[in-house]
């Protein structure tokens, strides 16, 4: 089912119900069809070349989202960029941007610069435009950038296909939560992505946040009941709530998504926001894959959570050679929505696609009754003088110590000894390093950090990933 058919019905069916909240105002599911309607007339008359994607490069996530639509209305594959106006992934040729900013990686495409006006809904009675269609089940519709935690993100290719994969498996088994609801996450990620069109083709309210209308205020204001967001983000959100004594009693589940979540965050998220968290691991290349109940999160560290029906997931060894339950070794993942492969064949094709699973390059563990539990990043895992360690476990162990905010933990290469390790944090008060480093060494042991630097942030990309290679630079002036 393309997701503007599912807006037609509820256009028609329930005209008067909420769609989306935004800072703007509200629209109904009538008046977010005439609004997408009234877009697609301005892309048309652009003149836009439908076999270019389109990168959209808009802060008001409203505007942003009708844009989005109105670009599947025309047939024109389109392109979220982040708030923060990074550049697009490299293999991709884009047609055309349209932004409120302009920025000099846009250049030489065809740069439109659009506003509110462009939402303006039909007016009633007016005749819109008829749907455009895609030239076949497989062509290109949207581009979505892998998470880039290696610090060069990746083109991702949908079709309309995959898209309806994505949204259909997780509304089957009622992962997309309860109404009103705020996904914090964007729609610049694959997640937000999904679960914004997902929401939309479930009927359900959703509450767009901004600069004006921040996640606390819309909460409070719209009794919201579901948010998704990342573990950063669930951070932020603790702390206004912490500091100002506030209650969200209309809050009734908190999923958190995009990269690992620390048991003593978990636990602040249940005493503090509500008793239903649960956590989501999956990747822009498969989707969806798996989800953890709050008890599990707080007693399992690294805890992913038990593998939806519909995908697969192995532990294999270096030659590929799957392991049995509880060995450690690195995770593959098979599913329904699983793509082929990076746009402009990147050489990471050649090791993230082999035989048809994908290598997101995640070390973790399978228990017999499938429950994925993540030991940490096959890149990162420190290997200090044949001492290793995963920064997740060093980052859970300092982020359960009072007055620690934020926690990063990553090696140090030396010509002349073996690797350190090292750790950032983040905390309020000073920084007491020989203190810290002997109560790591109490759960830890050799695998303790050797060096404590305080830092101001903790470098991450939109998901919450620490972005490791631009931190180590940070702290030590070295690559």
């Amino acid at each position: 089912m393309h997701i503007l058919e599912a807006l037609d019905f509820h256009a028609r069916f329930r005209p008067n119900d909420l769609a989306i909240i935004h800072e703007g105002g509200a629209a109904t599911f009538l008046h977010l069809r005439h609004a997408v309607l009234g877009t697609a007339m301005r892309v048309r008359a652009a003149g836009l070349n439908p076999d270019r994607p389109v990168g959209v490069y808009v802060t008001d996530p409203f505007l942003h989202f009708v844009l989005v639509l109105a670009l599947m209305h025309e047939a024109i594959p389109s392109f979220s960029g982040h708030p923060n106006y990074d550049p697009p992934p490299a293999g991709v040729e884009f047609g055309a941007y349209l932004c409120d900013r302009q920025m000099p990686f846009m250049q030489p495409a065809a740069i439109i610069a659009v506003d509110a006006s462009w939402a303006t809904p039909l007016a009633p009675g007016a005749a819109g435009p008829d749907r455009r269609l895609f030239k076949g089940p497989h062509s290109l519709v949207r581009i979505i950038a892998s998470s880039g935690t290696t610090g060069v993100p990746k083109a991702v290719g949908f079709d309309s296909e995959m898209i309806d994969r994505g949204i259909e498996f997780p509304a089957k088994i009622g992962s997309l939560g309860e109404q009103p609801n705020i996904t914090a996450i964007g729609l610049a990620s694959g997640l937000g992505f999904r679960h914004c069109l997902g929401h939309l083709q479930l009927g359900n309210a959703q509450v767009f946040t901004s600069a004006r209308l921040d996640m606390i205020g819309a909460i409070m204001r719209f009794n919201v009941k579901f948010v998704t967001a990342s573990p950063v983000q669930i951070q932020a959100l603790l702390e206004f709530v912490e500091r100002g004594m506030l209650r969200l009693p209309s809050l009734k589940h908190v999923r958190v998504a995009g990269s690992v979540i620390s048991p003593v965050t978990v636990l602040r998220a249940r005493a503090r926001l509500c008793p239903n968290v649960t956590g989501d691991y999956g990747a822009t290349e498969v989707g969806m894959v798996a989800e953890a109940p709050a008890e599990l999160l707080e007693r399992i560290p690294g805890c992913a959570g038990y593998v939806h029906p519909w995908n697969k997931v192995e532990i294999v060894d270096d030659a590929d050679r799957p392991l049995p339950f509880g060995a450690e070794g690195i995770v593959r993942i098979w599913s329904r929505s699983i793509v082929s492969g990076y746009l402009g064949d990147p050489p990471e094709n050649r090791t993230a696609f082999k035989d048809g699973w994908f290598y997101p390059g995640d070390l973790g563990t399978m228990t017999k009754e499938g429950l994925l539990i993540i030991a940490g990043r096959v890149s990162e895992v420190i290997n200090a003088g044949g001492v290793k360690v995963s920064p997740d476990l060093i980052n859970s162990v300092l982020l359960g110590m009072q007055g620690v905010v934020d926690a990063a933990a990553f090696g140090v290469q030396y010509p002349d000894r073996p690797t350190e390790i090292w750790t950032a944090v983040v905390t309020p008060q000073p920084l007491d390093e020989g203190a810290l480093i002997e109560s790591c060494r109490k759960t830890l042991g050799g695998r303790a950090p050797q060096r404590i630097v305080r830092v101001e942030h903790i470098p991450r990309n939109s998901m919450g990933k620490i972005l490791t290679a631009e931190l180590r630079r940070q702290v030590t002036g070295r690559p």
